[in-house]
This record gives C-alpha cells, sequence and structure tokens, in this order.
C-alpha cells in the first residue's frame, strides 16, 4: 500500500512538472512572436509610404545620397554637429545604418541599403504570419493536452484521497490486529505455562502415587505377615491369594514380585522369607516361575553362625488328591553375599529362576492354583535327607499338631537311614498318618 502511495505521489509530480513546462513555454512562445509582430508591424507602417512614393526613383536619387552621406562624414569629422542630430535608422536591427541625421532621414528612405533591409523585414513578417497560425494550432492542441491532463490530474487526486482514506482504515485495522495478535500471544503464553505446570503436576502426582502404592504393599505385606503366624521349625508354607492379578502385575512390570512373611529356623534363629517372580526372573522371563530365598536381618544375628550353609527345598502343592507336588532345592553358597551375616535389612535373593513352567500353572483347572489362590512351603533340612522323604515329609498332613508333625518327620528320617525300600516306607508312612487320624 505505501509502495502504490509513493507510485502516485510520483506520477502526480511528473505531471504538475509538464504541465509548469507547457505553460511556460507557451507564455515565452506568445511574447516572443506578439513583440517580432508589433516591431515588424510598426517598421512597415512607418515605411510603407515613404517606400511606395520613393520606389519609382530611388535611383535617381541615389547619386544625391551618397554625396550626402560624404558631407555628413566630413562634418562630423570636423564636429561641427552635436550627438543629438544624430539617430539610428528604424531597421537599425535589419542592418541599416545607426548613424543618420535627422535632416537627412527622409533622403536615406530612399537608399539602396534601406530599401534592401525593407525588403527583409517584410518577407520576415510575412513568415511570422504563415508561422503564426501553426503556432495558434500548436497552443490550441497544448491547451487541449492540458485541459486533458489536468483531468487526469484530478482522477489521480480522487483516487489518492480515496486511496489515503483506505490506508487510513488499513494502518487502523493493521493497528487492531497487531493487538489481537498480542493479546493472543499472552494467552497462548498462559496456556503453556499452565500446560508445563499442569505437566509437573501430573508427573509429581505419578511419582507420589507410585509411592503410595508401595507403601500400601509395603503396609499390606507387613498386615499379612502379622496375621500369619510365623513358624520357627525353619518351614514355612505360603498361601498366595489373588493369583491372577499378581501374574498380570507381574507380566505388565507393575509389580513384578512378591515377598512373603518372614518365618525363622528357630526361636532365636535364622530370619527368613521367600521371593516368587511370577513372570520369572533373569534368563527365565517369561516361561518360568522363579522362587528365591532372602536371609532377612535378624534379633540374634550376632550370636549365629555364618555364612548360613544348610540346604533349601521349596514345595508348590497339587491342591488335588494326586499331590504331585513340584519340589526342588539347593544348596547356599558360602561364598556368595547372600547368605554372609545381612547388613541391611534383607540380603541379595539366591534361589531357583526355573521352579516351575508357567504353563503348568497358566492352563485352566491346573492342580497348583485353585480358587485363585496357590501354596509354596519353604523347609530348611538340618540334616541330609533323600528326595523321596522330602516327598512324603510334603504329603503329611499339615492339619496335625506341629509336635505330630516333627515326629512323624523323625520317623520318616529314621526309615530314610534303615534298609528299606521305598513303597514300604510310603505304605508305612501311610500307616502312621491313618493311625494319627483315627487316634
Amino acid at each position: 500500500m505505501k509502495m502504490t502511495y509513493l507510485f502516485i505521489l510520483c506520477t502526480l509530480g511528473i505531471f504538475y512538472h509538464k504541465i509548469l513546462q507547457i505553460k511556460q513555454q507557451q507564455q515565452m512562445t506568445r511574447s516572443t512572436e506578439e513583440s517580432q509582430v508589433r516591431e515588424s508591424h510598426n517598421g512597415v507602417c512607418a515605411n510603407s509610404k515613404p517606400i511606395l512614393s520613393r520606389q519609382t526613383s530611388w535611383k535617381r536619387h541615389n547619386s544625391q545620397n551618397e554625396k550626402e552621406n560624404d558631407i555628413d562624414d566630413i562634418r562630423i569629422k570636423r564636429g561641427r554637429n552635436t550627438t543629438f542630430d544624430y539617430i539610428s535608422c528604424p531597421l537599425a536591427h535589419m542592418g541599416c545604418r545607426r548613424d543618420l541625421h535627422q535632416d537627412h532621414l527622409q533622403e536615406h528612405y530612399l537608399t539602396a541599403q534601406h530599401q534592401e533591409c525593407v525588403t527583409k523585414c517584410t518577407m520576415l513578417c510575412l513568415e511570422k504570419l504563415h508561422v503564426e497560425p501553426k503556432a495558434i494550432s500548436t497552443l490550441l492542441n497544448n491547451d487541449e493536452k492540458y485541459s486533458q491532463v489536468m483531468e487526469s490530474v484530478n482522477l489521480l487526486a480522487e483516487g489518492l484521497s480515496v486511496l489515503n482514506d483506505d490506508n487510513t482504515q488499513i494502518h487502523s485495522n493493521q493497528i487492531q490486529i497487531q493487538n489481537s495478535i498480542l493479546e493472543q500471544q499472552n494467552q497462548i503464553d498462559q496456556l503453556k505455562n499452565s500446560i508445563e505446570e499442569s505437566v509437573k503436576f501430573s508427573q509429581a502426582t505419578q511419582i507420589n502415587s507410585r509411592v503410595l502404592e508401595t507403601d500400601i504393599e509395603s503396609i499390606k505385606q507387613r498386615v499379612s505377615d502379622l496375621s500369619s503366624p510365623a513358624t520357627n521349625d525353619g518351614t514355612f508354607i505360603w498361601k498366595i491369594t489373588d493369583v491372577a492379578e499378581k501374574m498380570n502385575d507381574s507380566i505388565s512390570e507393575k509389580q513384578t514380585s512378591i515377598y512373603s512373611p518372614p518365618f525363622y529356623t528357630s526361636p532365636n534363629g535364622y530370619k527368613m522369607c521367600m521371593r516368587l517372580y511370577f513372570n520369572g526372573d533373569g534368563q527365565a522371563r517369561k516361561s518360568h516361575l522363579s522362587i528365591f530365598f532372602v536371609l532377612l536381618r535378624g534379633d540374634y544375628d550376632a550370636i549365629l553362625s555364618w555364612p548360613f550353609c544348610f540346604k533349601i527345598t521349596f514345595c508348590l502343592y497339587d491342591q488335588t488328591n494326586n499331590q504331585n507336588h513340584i519340589i526342588d532345592s539347593f544348596r547356599p553358597d558360602i561364598k556368595s553375599n547372600s547368605f554372609q551375616r545381612p547388613r541391611s535389612n534383607m540380603n541379595i535373593a539366591s534361589g531357583l529362576p526355573k521352579f516351575c513352567p508357567l504353563t503348568m500353572i497358566q492352563t485352566s483347572n491346573n492342580p497348583y492354583v485353585r480358587d485363585d489362590c496357590m501354596f509354596i512351603r519353604c523347609m530348611i533340612e538340618f540334616e541330609s535327607l533323600s528326595k523321596l522323604a522330602i516327598r512324603q515329609i510334603c504329603k503329611i498332613n499339615v492339619a496335625l499338631p506341629k509336635t505330630i508333625q516333627q515326629k512323624l518327620i523323625q520317623e520318616e528320617i529314621e526309615r530314610v537311614n534303615t534298609p528299606q525300600t521305598s513303597v514300604s516306607i510310603g505304605e508305612n508312612m501311610v500307616t502312621s498318618n491313618e493311625k494319627l487320624n483315627v487316634s
């Protein structure tokens, strides 16, 4: 818009300059022609009668004029005349004499020199009269062009006025738009700040939520530990509820592992617990159920023997009458820090990453998960037992009192030490259970 405005101003300036030039040329032409015509007309009118009356006799007086001129020259030389007695011929500008005595002016008009100048002046007047109509026509054309130019200038002036009004309106609109843009930019900045604050608040909320979830799980674990009676004979049966939910939490990595309540080897013995990974750990991830043994810091660790060196056995109970329990054991690595005296609340877990294939507990109607519950037993072997003895011990009715269970376990150990077949051991075990149940 500004470029258009400048272009119009430049165009108007050029038109105005041309108009001034045309006016000046017209004035100069008119003044020059008027002066020339006036001078020519005066000269012709003043000398027309002498020229007509003396044209026939100019030759006759030519010699006489020459004599008079000679006499005048002599008088001038002698200084007998004054400067006021001499004048110039009216056609002196055409080349005629400029120093004529007043008394000889009439005779000068008849001289050949003057007649030649008259002829020149006449021809010049005729040429001027011939050129005058053309000049007048040119002036008329210039007047018409001037009128057209003035009309164009007026139109351009009107357009310029409209453009100026439009420019003012556009400038006003531009200011309003700029103010609106500034307001919107401020609103955008405020929204950005609000979004950033919301994101920070959301992140902080998520962190707090995770911390609270961890605290809740810890509280639940403590409540479960308090509600579950702690054993102090080196064996513990862990009831795990909500298996499906815990399995999903482990798969989604919301909570990859869970801990059992603590138990002891004796009232003043080692403190320990189990750690279970439903979706596996390490190389067994997504393929096996992983179970580990964890030594905890106890109140009597200072008077216990270290490192912990007793064999550890895990048993996943078959909850049907088939009693096809999954049993596996491992011996501690006494060089590992996992079995040294705990320096913190718990040592690093150690155990069986591939305890049980996941397919065995994920299939429908499997015997190890019933009513969304499963049972895992941990036993500390203070004496070396065979796999058969351990399997028979796991079949002992856990509803029996501890003393009876210990008695039956001791009998099984004694039978293992005697040369008997596995069948007789099983029969004796069943007989003993039946006797106890009957009694």
